[in-house]
């Protein structure tokens, strides 16, 4: 089977081969496809408040690493909004900022401690606070103020989200821990 990624050096990530990409593809794009599906009737998505995009990339993270978790973070969010219209366009920017960033911290962070079950969430909070404060930094948004309530703003209506991200999170840790790697918390 052709690999598409290479693995660590230190032997945390598997290789990650065609056809387990493309079925990570699909089940990465049919979680939040069926979020978005389930009836709801807030002021946001309910996406907005369960984060399955982020669950999708973090199992990615977690079994194949960065290469892999990009490919899920970038492309599925674009593959929805063709298919479904969400996440709105306006959005797509900075949900793909949050996501490369979301990628990069939990790639470093499971090579440290894999073990670790609040990888994903603490993961999402720095791409959070990373995008506020970009945010502030080049919109409208344009003081620390705005860019805290802005942050606040996110990470309350994303608290179910994050609840949900711990439980994947400690899930894998449980029941596919990394070899040769301490799994406390």
């Amino acid at each position: 089977m052709t690999s598409l990624a290479m693995t660590s050096p230190a032997g945390v990530f598997k290789k990650l081969t065609v056809r387990e990409a493309a079925v990570l593809l699909a089940l990465a794009w049919l979680v939040p496809f069926l979020v978005h599906l389930a009836p709801w009737s807030g002021a946001r998505p309910l996406g907005a408040y369960l984060l399955p995009v982020f669950w999708a990339t973090f199992v990615a993270v977690y079994f194949y690493g960065a290469v892999a978790g990009l490919l899920t973070g970038l492309l599925v969010p674009a593959i929805s909004l063709v298919m479904t219209g969400l996440p709105a366009w306006r959005a797509v920017g900075a949900m793909s900022l949050e996501l490369i960033v979301f990628v990069l911290v939990t790639t470093w962070a499971v090579r440290r401690a894999p073990g670790f079950w609040l990888l994903a969430p603490l993961g999402y909070l720095v791409a959070k606070t990373v995008s506020a404060l970009l945010l502030s930094a080049v919109t409208t948004l344009g003081s620390a103020a705005a860019a805290g309530h802005f942050l606040a703003h996110m990470l309350v209506g994303g608290a179910a989200g994050l609840v949900v991200l711990a439980l994947i999170n400690g899930a894998l840790v449980k029941f596919y821990p990394k070899a040769g790697r301490p799994t406390g918390a």
